[in-house]
């Protein structure tokens, strides 16, 4: 009976560290939605990470004359192009706090199927857990 309590915990740890870290994004994204000032970027570079993705560096004006720069998620061909014009959501007191605005509407949606999926995962060993005692 331990051995299926031991288990159960372990195959419920890894979908609430992902319902917690997809909570935290959907907030972020939500709330620059919600609060964040708009403003006209330029992409300035790509960036390859690993795995032959490809991602955007894109600077923009945060007030004041203080340039801040975000990168996007990684994508398998470039969203955009260097020197394209693109829509900037940054929250104003924090410029290091911005996402590019067309990935913050298609994050919410992504974020809220990987929370579902998460807490779907989460749920049947809990409930497990519920029975085993």
């Amino acid at each position: 009976m331990n051995v299926i309590r031991f288990m159960l915990v372990m195959f419920a740890s890894p979908p609430l560290v992902v319902v917690f870290v997809n909570l935290y994004a959907l907030r972020k994204g939500r709330g620059l939605e919600r609060s964040g000032r708009r403003v006209e970027g330029e992409c300035v570079n790509h960036y390859w990470p690993a795995g032959g993705y490809v991602g955007v560096i894109c600077e923009y004006s945060a007030g004041d004359g203080v340039r801040a720069s975000v990168k996007s998620s990684k994508y398998t061909v470039a969203p955009v192009e260097v020197g394209d014009v693109v829509e900037i959501l940054y929250d104003p007191q924090n410029s290091r706090r911005a996402m590019l605005s067309f990935e913050a509407a298609n994050r919410v949606g992504y974020d809220t199927l990987i929370l579902s999926i998460g807490v779907a995962l989460f749920l049947a060993p809990a409930t497990g857990l519920l029975f085993t005692f």
